[in-house]
């Protein structure tokens, strides 16, 4: 069963630390870009400049690209996420609202 969430753009990072895991499919819509595939790392950093959220995605494509992603980076871009965790086929389909950074 499809999940539908809202939720600003630290909150979308913060979900992704907490529920994304390797091998899960993740879309992610940010921009004018259109990052599908498998996650093949998730890392977390803490440092002087603050939280940081890397990706590493297997593009779905023929050419079968990995990208790596900081989401703390993206997050201003991001407009929607689909989550489907390697353990089922129920998606998670988050949509974006406008961080407090962007009216700033």
């Amino acid at each position: 069963m499809e999940k539908k969430i809202t939720m600003d753009c630290d909150e979308a990072v913060e979900y992704i630390r907490n529920n994304v895991k390797r091998f899960d499919t993740l879309e992610l819509s940010y921009h004018r870009v259109f990052t599908p595939g498998e996650v093949v790392n998730v890392e977390e950093y803490d440092c002087e400049e603050g939280k940081s959220c890397r990706l590493q995605v297997q593009v779905e494509s023929e050419l079968g690209n990995t990208v790596e992603l900081d989401m703390e980076e993206i997050k201003d871009d991001l407009v929607e996420i689909k989550h489907i965790p390697n353990d089922t086929e129920d998606p998670t389909i988050i949509t974006i609202e406008a961080c407090d950074s962007d009216m700033e």
